[in-house]
């Protein structure tokens, strides 16, 4: 039953309101009779009504201010006037305080029967809505895991550009994560480098759920880890640390990456971000710890690969104008082993990428300044220029005749392959020294932490052209010589009698001894301490 108020502080009026609508028959209850306002003010808690029907002028308080304080302390109650008054100013107050119907004395039964009718249809259909609402929740609670997962999988994803919405995302899917906690992204792909055989949807949920229950295992009291599932394959986790050790998340992932494997027999590669506590970065650490799992020069030897290990600034995209020594540094290592991939990595980030300027005359000029840093590798290899493309003003106008950004990009792509066809790095002698160079860097400072970028800075090139000349002379990338020599003067420290894991780990550059068994046994086939074990015989 709806709970009714009568306020008025005629009692004949009262009475006559009371009596002539069979209320019962509409399934509402007349609670309350009151003279004014403060009276009726004064019983809203104890008898909660659903409707009030009052006058607007009355003694003590009337109607207006009635509704007024109603409107502060039980915004859901239901408020019809009753005046004799139909002045546009009362008429209006009802309007600017919500007031569901206006009634004009002497009262018609028929009137205001109609106002409670329409009153009570609104009624039903906020219940419904109501009950729908809650059946919604139910479902929603009973699904709040995929829920969860999918919120996360869109922040990682960029989806989401505000602090404020993300925080407000996470109060409602009551995510136990504390704001301002030291954050980073792991990626897994549980492929790895061997193709799995075709798995059946069952196996295929059953490995889902397996591995994300793993994922949420490895946190503890100060850890949080959250699951997401990215493809079929590939998996994410959220780590929300109240700690800022780094080698509490290497150590982790090394954990997790054992837990894989042991349990589940799945061979994962692994990377992990760089850390923030901001939120709105997730979606940059997701991008750091995808570009370390998929990496295609330096992932290889070991299962997990830090971003710090393999970042590279100089792929960065540009804020403004590019730098020369950047550009022809990425041109040389195109001209050297680029193909065509990699000749649209080039293309989307000096032309496509969100921050750099697509207006006509930056997309020619910095055509233009591919053309002349071309010259100057043609110059380098003993050849002209203009034997392909005729001089610079020639370039120019051609490039100026152009309409679009499309047929300017095309004209690069072309470009290229002639480029490559003409000029490649064939000095033996030049390479010859840069991996010389390399090399020495490598074993100078092993026990340091070091990345592809202090080794490339070294010999003066960018990271790709360091570690694409390496490759193509070698055989190996940088960073599988890196850990290659790791491991060899690993061996050799754990061949001395009495030492320890710990301390060679550290003595040949790692951060985290677990970090240091798995690429060890990645490497050897065995554990540090089952080698030492074997020397020792």
């Amino acid at each position: 039953m709806f709970r009714l108020f009568i306020v008025d502080d005629n009692k004949y009026e009262r009475n006559t309101m009371k009596e002539v609508i069979e209320w019962s028959s509409l399934g509402i209850e007349v609670v309350g009779l009151f003279a004014n306002g403060l009276e009726a003010l004064s019983r809203m808690d104890d008898l909660r009504p659903h409707i009030v029907i009052t006058d607007i002028a009355m003694p003590l308080m009337n109607g207006v201010e009635l509704s007024a304080r109603i409107r502060q302390s039980h915004p859901h109650v239901k408020i019809i006037f009753v005046s004799s008054h139909s002045d546009f100013e009362f008429a209006k107050s009802a309007v600017e305080l919500g007031i569901y119907g206006y009634v004009l004395k002497p009262i018609m039964p028929d009137e205001l029967e109609l106002a409670i009718h329409k009153l009570l249809a609104e009624f039903t259909q906020q219940h419904r809505e109501q009950i729908e609402k809650e059946r919604m929740l139910k479902q929603l609670e009973g699904m709040l895991p995929l829920v969860q997962e999918q919120f996360l999988k869109e922040v990682l994803l960029g989806n989401f550009r505000t602090k404020e919405d993300i925080l407000d995302k996470i109060e409602f899917l009551a995510l136990p994560i504390v704001d301002h906690a030291n954050m980073s992204v792991i990626s897994i792909n549980s492929l790895a480098a061997d193709k799995q055989e075709h798995r059946s949807a069952r196996d295929a949920y059953f490995l889902s759920y397996s591995i994300k229950s793993l994922i949420s295992k490895a946190g503890n009291a100060t850890r949080s880890m959250y699951p997401v599932q990215i493809s079929a394959d590939e998996y994410a986790v959220i780590v929300f640390d109240l700690e800022t050790d780094r080698q509490d998340v290497i150590d982790a992932a090394v954990q997790l990456h054992t837990a894989i494997n042991g349990e589940l027999g799945i061979h994962a590669t692994m990377g992990i971000s760089t850390s923030s506590r901001e939120l709105t970065e997730l979606d940059r650490l997701y991008m750091q710890s995808q570009q370390a799992v998929n990496t295609r020069f330096y992932s290889g030897s070991n299962p997990i690969i830090r971003f710090e290990e393999i970042e590279d600034r100089s792929d960065i995209p540009m804020e403004d104008m590019p730098s020369l020594v950047e550009v022809y540094q990425d041109l040389k290592a195109l001209m050297s082993f680029g193909n065509d991939q990699d000749v649209e990595e080039f293309i989307e980030k000096y032309l496509n990428a969100v921050n750099v300027r697509q207006s006509e005359n930056y997309v020619k000029g910095f055509a233009l300044l591919c053309s002349h840093l071309s010259g100057i590798l043609f110059m380098e290899a003993n050849q002209s220029m203009k034997d392909v493309f005729g001089d610079n003003l020639a370039v120019w106008d051609k490039l100026n005749r152009m309409s679009t950004k499309v047929e300017v990009v095309q004209w690069i792509r072309q470009s290229f392959e002639v480029i490559k066809e003409r000029v490649t790095d064939r000095n033996s002698s030049k390479n010859v020294k840069i991996i010389a160079a390399i090399k020495q860097m490598i074993h100078d400072n092993y026990r340091e932490q070091i990345s592809i970028e202090d080794i490339s800075k070294s010999v003066y090139l960018s990271g790709r052209h360091a570690n694409g000349t390496f490759k193509k002379e070698t055989g190996q990338t940088i960073f599988d010589y890196l850990v290659q020599y790791r491991t060899d003067k690993a061996k050799q420290l754990l061949r001395e009698e009495g030492s320890k894991v710990a301390a060679v780990a550290e003595a040949v550059g790692y951060v985290s001894t677990s970090y240091f068994i798995l690429a060890f046994k990645k490497n050897v086939g065995m554990t540090p301490a089952e080698f030492k074990s074997k020397a020792a015989l």
